[in-house]
C-alpha cells in the first residue's frame, strides 16, 4: 500500500531556502508536497561555472560597454581554456543567447512560452515539434530591478528599497504597456508597484543544449513495469552551447570534482488557491540557497552550512550574492542590493582575495565586509535534479511550472517538455499536463518509457485519468548575483518521496523451513545505522500493528452484524524487532529490510500468531504533545477505528525512547494521516518463480516463411507488444500429496513441449492476447523454431521478453498482461470453494489453481524481419501482483492463499541459426 504524506514536525524551511529561526510548528500534510532532489555541489574551479557570459565576449576581447580588455583578473585573463571558449570561434560554439547576443538565443514570452520559434542563427529547442510550436508573441517576459516600491504586503512585506523580478510578477496592473527598448528608463512598472526602475531586459534562453529524451539505467527491482531506475536518469547534451563543455559532469556523481546531497523539498499550499502547491525562493527574500542556513530577519546573513544530514556532504560558501564580474564593471561603483546599500567595496575586497574563480576569497571578502560580507555570502555553483510520480487528473488542467535563473529543463515521461537552457535572467517554464496528454507526450516510437503505454492511454491516444507518470526537471546554478528558483504546481497526487522521512510501503511476511517468520519491509528511504541498533538491541516496540479481529463473546463465540458479517474490533500491537539484516537497494522499489521480532499486546503478553496478512503496520515514535493534541488526525481515527484505539496508539508511543531516523536525519515525526494509509502485510508461503530457461540448442527451423508474414503485418509501425510471441496457458492438475506449484524440470518439458502441431498438451495459446488453437511457433525434427521459456502460476501476471543483439543493441520485445479474468478462465470451470475467517468466498480454478505458462518469442526483429545467425540476449521479466485465491496446496485439499508482489528478472544469451 503506499502512503501519499506523513505528519511531521519540521524546521520552517529547513529543507529548502532559508534556515534560520526554528520554528516547531506542526506543518499538516494536507498543506504540503514533496519532491525528491539529488544536488550535486561544484567548486568554483570548474570550467563551466562562473563564465560571466552576459559581457564576457565584448568586455573582453571587443573592448565594448566601456570596459578594459586587458583588466581581466587572473582565473580569467590567464586561463587559455576560458580564453578559448572566448574567441570568435569558441564564441559561436560556447555563447550564451542573453540580451547582448540575441542571435544566439530564444526570447521568453510573459506567459512561459517562446517568444520566437528559433533563433536568428536558426537553433531551435530539442522539444517535440508540438511543443515547439507552443509559442507566443504578444508580449516578452521582461526581467528588471526596480526602486521605490511600496510596502505591498504580497509583494514587498520586508519594505525592501531595491526589487527584482519579472514585470508580471511584480506588477499587478497593464504589464502589456511595458516597453520594449530596454534603454528607457521613464517606463514605469504599470504604475501600481514602482514609481522607477534601474534597468530592465527581455529574458533570453539558449535552446537546444540538452536531448530530447532521457535515459533511464535498468533497474530489476523497480516496483512499475519499466524496470528502470527513474531516480539515476541521464539527461545528455545536444550541441555545445553557453559552456557546456563538461556536460555530463553536471547531473552524475564524478568523486573530485562534486559531491552528492539526497534530499527532498516541500512545496507549501498556496491559501489563496489551495489546488497549488508553491515554493518561491527569489531575490527579494534571500533568493534559493539549499545548502546555506540564512537569517530570516531581512538581512538574509549567512549562518553556516546546513546542519541537517541530508546536506552533510557540501563543499561550502565560496561565493557572493552581488553581480561581481572579473574586470572593470561599468556600473560597479554604483550597484546596490535589495537594502539600498552599496556592494562596491564588497566587490573590490572579493576580486583583491582572487575573485570568483578562488574558492577563499568570497570567505576573505565576506569577513571584510563585516554585517555586509555576511549578507551576501552564498554557496553558488551546484545543480539539482528533481523527481516525482504523479497520477495525472484528466481535464483537472494540472500543471508545473518552474521559474528559474540559469539552465533549466523538464522532462515529463522521460521526453522534453520545458527548455530553457543557459544562464540567463530568471524565466519562467509551464508542464501543462492536459496539452501534453492531448499529444500523447512520452508515448510515441522511440520515447523512453512508451513501452507501457499501452495501458496508459484512451482510445483516443490520450493519457487515462488516474494513470501514472514521471516529472523529472534539471537545475543548474553557474553564475553568482542572485539565485531564484520557483515552483508552482498543481499535481494532486504524488507517489511517496523517496528521500523524506522514514515511510513503509510494503510488508511481506514469510515463514521460512525452521518455522520462523521472516517480515521483509521496502522503505522509501535507508535507516540511520545507529537507529538500526536501538531497534534491535533496545527491546522497544519500534514498530506498531494494528489488527482486524472478529468480536466474540464471554463463551469464545463469534459475534455478527446485522446484515450476517462478522463483527470485528481494531487491536493495537507491538513489534519487537530482535535482529535485523543488512539493507538492500532495491532501487525505484526503495530500500528493503528483513527482520524478525516478537508481537506483544500491550499487557507484555506474546501473540503467538506473530503477524498476518491484512495486518497494518507504522513506526513507532516517542509520545509527543503536538500530535497528541491533534484535533484533526485524532478526528481521523476515531471515526475509522474508534477513541479507544487512538489512546492505545498514544500509550504505544509512551513505550519507546527513540525516534526512527532516515540516514539523511528525517525522522518519523507522527502517525500516517489516517489507518488506511498504514502499509498492509501480505503474508505468503509461496516459492519464488523460477523460470525455467530454454534448451541450449541454436540449430532451429526455417522460419522464413512466418517471418515473411510477421513484415508484412509490421508494416512502417512495427509489430504490437503483444504480437512477437505465443504465450500458451496449461492448467496443471491436482497432484495428492504434492505441491501442483513445484514441477521438476523433466515436468515442466512434459507439458511445455508442444506436439507436431504446435499445441502444448492439455493448454491454449495467446497470440496477440486472444486465444489460439495453435500460435505461429512450430517444432520440426524435435526442433523447436521459438526459444521457450516455462514457468507455474499462481495468479495474473504480467511478462516482458527484451531481446539485444551481442552488442547491446535493442532487436524486439514482448510485452503481455494477463488479468485476472483472463488467468482465471485459462484455469477452466470452478471447481471448489475457499472461506477466509470473516466468511468471504474465493473459488478454486481448475483441478489445482495453478498454471503452467510458456513464452515462445518468434525469432524476428519489431519489424518482422527474420534474425541473423549469432547469440542475442534475452531479458526475461515476470511480474505478479498481490492476489488473494484458492488453491490445492497439497493437492487434496482447497487451500486459501496470498501471493505476495513478486518480480523475477533473469538474462539468457541464445543464439539462432536457421537449418533446412
Amino acid at each position: 500500500m503506499k502512503k501519499d504524506r506523513f505528519k511531521r514536525v519540521a524546521l520552517s524551511a529547513a529543507v529548502v531556502g532559508l534556515a534560520g529561526v526554528v520554528s516547531a510548528q506542526a506543518l499538516p500534510a494536507e498543506n504540503q508536497k514533496e519532491l525528491d532532489i539529488v544536488i550535486r555541489d561544484f567548486p568554483v574551479t570548474h570550467p563551466d561555472f562562473e563564465n560571466f557570459q552576459e559581457e564576457a565576449y565584448y568586455s573582453k576581447f571587443s573592448g565594448k560597454n566601456g570596459a578594459n580588455p586587458n583588466s581581466w583578473i587572473a582565473g580569467y585573463g590567464d586561463n587559455v581554456e576560458w580564453n578559448t571558449r572566448r574567441t570568435t570561434e569558441g564564441y559561436a560554439n560556447f555563447g550564451c543567447g542573453n540580451t547582448q547576443t540575441p542571435h544566439l538565443g530564444i526570447a521568453i514570452s510573459g506567459v512561459d512560452y517562446p517568444h520566437d520559434v528559433a533563433s536568428s542563427i536558426g537553433v531551435m529547442s530539442t522539444t517535440p515539434e508540438y511543443i515547439t510550436n507552443l509559442v507566443n508573441s504578444s508580449s516578452y517576459a521582461w526581467y528588471g530591478e526596480f526602486k521605490n516600491c511600496v510596502a505591498d504586503p504580497k509583494l514587498n512585506p520586508l519594505g525592501l528599497k531595491v526589487m527584482r523580478g519579472l514585470v508580471q510578477d511584480l506588477c499587478t496592473a497593464n504589464t502589456a504597456s511595458w516597453g520594449l527598448n530596454t534603454d528607457d528608463q521613464s517606463k514605469k512598472c504599470g504604475g501600481k508597484i514602482c514609481s522607477e526602475h534601474s534597468w530592465s531586459q527581455i529574458v533570453y534562453v539558449t535552446p537546444g543544449m540538452v536531448q530530447q529524451t532521457l535515459e533511464f539505467p535498468a533497474d530489476p527491482d523497480a516496483a512499475d513495469d519499466y524496470f528502470l531506475d527513474m531516480i539515476n536518469p541521464v539527461i545528455k547534451r545536444n550541441r555545445y552551447a553557453c559552456d557546456n563543455q563538461y556536460f555530463e559532469q553536471w547531473y552524475s556523481d564524478v568523486p573530485g570534482v562534486n559531491t552528492t546531497i539526497q534530499a527532498n523539498m516541500l512545496l507549501d499550499q498556496d491559501p489563496a488557491d489551495p489546488k497549488y502547491y508553491e515554493i518561491d525562493k527569489n531575490w527579494n527574500n534571500g533568493g534559493y540557497f539549499p545548502m546555506d542556513s540564512i537569517s530570516e530577519d531581512g538581512n538574509f546573513q549567512w549562518l553556516g552550512s546546513k546542519k541537517d544530514g541530508q546536506f552533510g556532504n557540501q563543499i561550502g560558501p565560496q561565493s557572493l550574492s552581488i553581480f561581481c564580474p572579473p574586470y572593470d564593471y561599468r556600473y560597479a561603483s554604483s550597484q546596490t542590493d535589495f537594502k539600498g546599500d552599496n556592494t562596491a567595496s564588497l566587490c573590490n575586497a572579493w576580486k583583491t582575495a582572487g575573485g570568483p574563480r578562488n574558492p577563499n576569497a568570497a570567505v576573505a571578502a565576506a569577513e571584510k565586509g563585516g554585517l555586509l560580507g555576511l549578507r551576501h555570502l552564498r554557496n553558488y555553483g551546484f545543480t539539482m535534479m528533481g523527481y516525482a510520480k504523479f497520477k495525472y487528473k484528466k481535464g483537472q488542467s494540472e500543471v508545473f511550472k518552474f521559474t528559474g535563473d540559469d539552465d533549466m529543463w523538464i522532462y515529463v515521461d522521460g521526453v522534453l517538455a520545458v527548455d530553457l537552457g543557459g544562464t540567463h535572467l530568471a524565466a519562467a517554464g509551464t508542464a501543462d499536463m492536459d496539452y501534453l496528454s492531448s499529444m500523447g507526450h512520452g508515448c510515441r516510437p522511440g520515447d523512453p518509457l512508451a513501452v507501457a503505454c499501452a495501458d496508459k492511454l484512451d482510445a483516443d491516444g490520450t493519457w487515462k485519468h488516474d494513470s501514472w507518470h514521471y516529472l523529472h526537471f534539471f537545475y543548474a546554478d553557474r553564475q553568482t548575483d542572485g539565485s531564484n528558483l520557483r515552483i508552482r504546481s498543481s499535481l494532486s497526487e504524488l507517489a511517496p518521496s523517496r528521500f523524506g522521512q522514514p515511510a513503509v510501503n510494503d510488508v511481506t511476511v514469510k515463514v521460512d523451513e525452521n518455522g520462523v517468520q521472516v517480515t521483509s519491509m521496502l522503505l522509501n528511504t535507508s535507516l540511520d545505522p545507529t537507529v538500526v541498533q536501538s531497534m534491535v538491541s533496545k527491546g522497544e516496540p519500534s514498530i506498531l500493528v494494528m489488527r482486524q479481529v472478529p468480536v466474540k463473546d464471554a463463551a469464545g463465540n463469534v459475534q455478527y452484524n446485522p446484515d450476517g458479517t462478522v463483527l470485528t474490533k481494531t487491536e493495537v500491537y507491538g513489534y519487537y524487532v530482535n535482529n535485523m539484516q543488512e539493507p538492500v537497494n532495491k532501487g525505484a522499489a526503495g530500500i528493503l529490510y528483513q527482520m524478525s521480532g516478537v508481537l506483544m499486546d500491550a499487557s507484555g503478553n506474546v501473540i503467538e500468531s506473530g503477524i498476518l496478512g491484512s495486518d497494518q503496520m507504522a513506526f513507532n515514535f516517542p509520545f509527543d504533545e503536538g500530535i497528541a493534541g491533534d484535533e484533526s488526525l485524532k478526528a481521523a481515527y476515531v471515526a475509522t477505528v474508534g477513541v479507544d484505539v487512538w489512546n492505545e496508539l498514544l500509550a504505544w508511543n509512551k513505550k519507546t525512547s527513540f525516534q526512527i531516523k532516515s540516514s539523511s536525519g528525517k525522522p518519523v515525526a507522527g502517525f500516517p494521516d489516517a489507518p488506511a494509509d498504514w502499509a498492509s502485510v501480505i503474508f505468503t508461503a509461496e516459492p519464488v518463480i523460477e523460470v525455467v530457461p530454454p534448451d541450449t540448442t541454436i540449430n532451429r527451423p526455417d522460419f522464413s516463411e512466418k517471418a515473411n508474414a510477421l513484415t508484412e503485418k509490421a508494416g512502417s509501425d512495427g509489430l504490437d507488444l503483444n504480437a512477437t510471441a505465443d504465450l500458451f496457458f496449461t492448467p496443471l492438475p491436482a497432484i495428492p500429496g504434492a505441491d501442483p506449484g513445484t514441477l521438476s524440470d523433466e515436468d515442466v518439458k512434459k507439458y511445455s513441449t508442444p506436439d507436431e502441431n504446435g499445441v502444448v498438451p492439455g493448454g491454449s495459446a495467446m497470440s496477440a492476447g486472444q486465444a489460439t488453437a495453435a500460435g505461429t511457433c512450430f517444432s520440426v525434427g524435435g526442433k523447436e523454431s521459438c526459444p521457450s521459456w516455462s514457468f507455474v502460476t499462481t495468479g495474473p501476471f504480467r511478462a516482458n521478453i527484451r531481446v539485444f543483439d551481442h552488442l547491446g543493441n535493442f532487436v524486439s520485445q514482448y510485452q503481455q498482461v494477463v488479468t485476472k479474468e483472463q488467468f482465471e478462465k485459462g484455469l477452466g470451470q470452478q471447481t471448489g470453494i475457499c472461506n477466509d475467517e470473516f466468511g468471504n468466498s474465493y473459488n478454486l480454478y481448475g483441478s489445482s489453481g495453478a498454471m503452467l505458462v510458456t513464452l515462445k518469442m518468434y525469432p524476428v526483429a519489431q519489424s518482422g524481419r527474420l534474425l541473423a545467425t549469432g547469440p542475442y540476449i534475452y531479458q526475461v521479466t515476470i511480474v505478479k501482483d498481490e492476489y488473494k485465491h484458492c488453491y490445492m496446496v497439497n493437492g487434496s485439499s482447497p487451500t486459501l492463499m496470498t501471493d505476495r508482489y513478486i518480480r523475477t528478472f533473469e538474462t539468457y544469451r541464445r543464439g539462432y541459426r536457421r537449418t533446412k
